[in-house]
């Protein structure tokens, strides 16, 4: 099958393609980690500690059976955005709380603990103002287990080591999250969403909470250079569920036809949209602003 500059994503997530690529502008601020959590805890209230041993496991499967040990590439009904097969990585959720502690509806944190990073990432999101934050570890900062995951209760900013610990918001900018995470925070593929929670084993760790119109933007001065960008077909059915936007850096190994999978109750038709959206990235079609925040 031809290989397209394309990921679609559904209600579009973090963190999970692969490290941010590193040639983005370099912004101008000089904010410290610790001076960025208080803008983030002003939007999204507390910034929760988490470690990677409670995560989700991201779980393989080859022929529909789990497996435990890696693949090579391709080898597996499900490999992530690269087309790996290896067994390790870890999502987690957590609710959103005030400072007191009571649970906040809107604010949603993932972090997520990739096999063989050294370190860890977070995202935090406000499902009604759309503001939301990239949080990232230090690499081999902490203790990590055998597949070199933080393996401790990572610090907040209530702790002494914070600024020691988390990335500078500047040194997270420059690596251009937002090549993938465009159109959405959350990105979502067969790899991810393999991952359930564990009170309810029909629902992914990932949240599903984007839609078409949802507002998204980074808070932060450093990260107003990001661009925020989604397709916009007027009348294209697929678009009616999903927000997307061409991912110019990326030319996946993994690449998916998704006829085979949308829509969920009638794969293949809706071939001629999915086809209007390819023609559309491969045309260079400049695309349009997302929604900004409220």
């Amino acid at each position: 099958m031809r290989k397209y500059k394309i990921v679609l994503a559904i209600a579009c997530l973090f963190i999970l393609s692969v490290k941010c690529s590193k040639d983005e502008p370099t912004p101008d601020s000089e904010l410290s980690a610790i001076e960025q959590a208080q803008l983030i805890e002003a939007k999204l209230g507390p910034i929760p500690t988490f470690t990677c041993e409670d995560g989700v496991l991201i779980p393989i499967y080859v022929n529909g059976i789990e497996v435990f040990e890696d693949k090579p590439d391709g080898a597996c009904d499900n490999p992530d955005l690269k087309g790996a097969c290896k067994v390790g990585s870890r999502i987690g959720r957590i609710q959103g709380t005030y400072e007191n502690g009571d649970p906040r509806a809107e604010v949603v944190w993932v972090f997520f603990c990739r096999r063989g990073d050294n370190f860890a990432q977070m995202i935090g999101h406000n499902t009604t103002t759309g503001k939301t934050c990239f949080l990232e570890l230090k690499d081999g900062y902490l203790p990590t287990n055998t597949f070199l995951q933080p393996n401790v209760d990572v610090p907040t900013p209530k702790d002494a080591d914070y600024n020691d610990a988390w990335k500078a918001p500047k040194a997270i900018a420059i690596q251009g999250c937002n090549d993938c995470h465009r159109s959405d925070p959350f990105i979502h593929s067969r790899w991810v969403v393999g991952a359930k929670m564990p009170n309810n084993p029909n629902e992914p760790v990932l949240p599903e909470l984007a839609t078409p119109s949802s507002p998204y933007c980074i808070i932060g001065p450093d990260f107003k250079s990001w661009e925020l960008q989604h397709i916009n077909i007027q009348g294209n059915s697929c678009l009616s569920c999903h927000r997307l936007s061409n991912i110019n850096s990326w030319n996946s190994s993994n690449n998916t036809d998704w006829n085979l999978y949308m829509p969920p109750n009638n794969p293949g038709s809706q071939a001629s949209d999915y086809q209007e959206i390819k023609d559309y990235i491969l045309n260079n079609i400049s695309m349009e602003d997302v929604p900004p925040c409220n």
